[in-house]
């Protein structure tokens, strides 16, 4: 029995750590660069290797390949883990921290914009109805709406007594897009430095960052659920 135990576990585990190696993307996609400052493209999968160019917010970057998508490659710049992986920018190749980098759409409407009182509980709401088409709704009621969205993300939304609240669950997506979509949302410099001094990033089991908290006039918690769906809950009256 306890070697039976032992074998389970090891396939548990076997399991588990392909499914944090698979990639969230393939090859031949292109991602958007979600990095304010913009990202070094470097000649190996290192933060010490040559920089061969410059990959400015806004842009895209096409994915030569993602076989080589496994620990030897992972990597944890400011808080974010990631994968170091080999792209295509301008005609030249190499590699990029996959972790600013994303198939999100960047915010296009002001209402994606946390500004003139809004707060992320609503602009992240904004965003995913913008951007994904509504497929079932699921409750509607008075101060509530429970809805499902294209790619399986459903969406609860509360109003009661001037407090809006927000609740996210998204198949599939990675706790740092989430975040650099917020961080796409900020209007200018001084509130993207309140942000980041706001928040708290929290080591799940396996050492990954699995949950990040956001400590402003608004609350919101980003969270890995086991089953490996991102949650996202915001609530604020107004502001960011």
């Amino acid at each position: 029995m306890k070697s039976l135990f032992v074998f389970f576990f090891l396939v548990i585990f076997s399991i588990s750590s392909f499914a944090e190696t698979i990639p969230y993307y393939s090859e031949g996609v292109r991602l958007n660069v979600f990095a304010s400052s913009g990202l070094k493209l470097r000649a190996f999968p290192n933060q010490n290797a040559e920089v061969l160019d410059i990959v400015r917010y806004g842009d895209q970057v096409l994915v030569l390949n993602t076989y080589d998508f496994n620990e030897e490659k992972a990597d944890r710049i400011d808080w974010l883990d990631g994968h170091w992986i080999l792209v295509e920018y301008e005609g030249i190749a190499g590699y990029l921290f996959d972790a600013y980098l994303s198939g999100l759409s960047f915010p296009g409407s002001e209402e994606e914009i946390c500004q003139d009182g809004y707060s992320y509980a609503y602009t992240l709401g904004e965003y995913f109805d913008q951007h994904y088409g509504q497929q079932q709704m699921l409750d509607s009621t008075e101060g509530k709406m429970i809805y499902r969205l294209d790619s399986g993300i459903k969406i609860k939304r509360v109003n009661e007594q001037h407090v809006y609240t927000l609740e996210i669950e998204i198949p599939e997506m990675r706790i740092s897009e989430l975040l650099n979509l917020m961080r796409s949302m900020l209007p200018d410099r001084d509130s993207q430095i309140q942000f980041e001094n706001s928040l708290v990033f929290i080591e799940g089991s396996d050492t990954r960052i699995n949950e990040i908290r956001v400590n402003l006039g608004d609350s919101v918690i980003l969270k890995k659920k086991s089953n490996g769906n991102l949650l996202v809950k915001a609530s604020g009256t107004i502001g960011c």
